[in-house]
């Protein structure tokens, strides 16, 4: 028992150690406001394709063409283990933002080249959260 505490608590420091540690407490603790609907499902898949798929890969599974390019590999977004320990407000930060010193993600705020606004970073979140929920019928 001990020794599977141990090696749960060693594998969440090595999730955690890829993952941005800059999120300011009150934007890591923010709750996602966006609920897609089917129409929005769509087109935020799309949105995926289009600027996220080349690292993450059309599966959300990191492996995507440009991946092999990256220092460190892009987040495998199906892992449910791993996105479980990522509130929503990080996520949404590490959209906003981009991947920092950490990753060669770029932002996708407001002030990027990407402008998006945060209804549309919060929506992506919600629709990234899907790759490693349960599938649904």
């Amino acid at each position: 028992m001990r020794a599977s505490g141990l090696a749960l608590a060693l594998l969440l420091v090595a999730c955690a150690a890829s993952a941005r540690d800059d999120v300011p407490a009150e934007i890591a603790a923010r709750e996602n406001p966006a609920v897609l609907e089917a129409d929005q499902v769509r087109f935020y898949k799309r949105h995926f394709k289009a600027k996220c798929a080349r690292c993450h890969g059309l599966d959300g599974k990191g492996g995507g063409p440009e991946a092999a390019e990256q220092e460190l590999p892009p987040r495998d977004l199906t892992d449910a283990a791993y996105m479980r320990t990522r509130s929503d407000g990080q996520l949404f930060y590490q959209i906003l933002m981009g991947g920092g010193d950490k990753s060669a993600m770029p932002a996708f705020g407001p002030e990027s080249a990407q402008g998006w606004n945060e209804e549309r970073i919060w929506s992506m979140v919600a629709f990234v959260r899907r790759f490693s929920e349960p599938a649904s019928d």
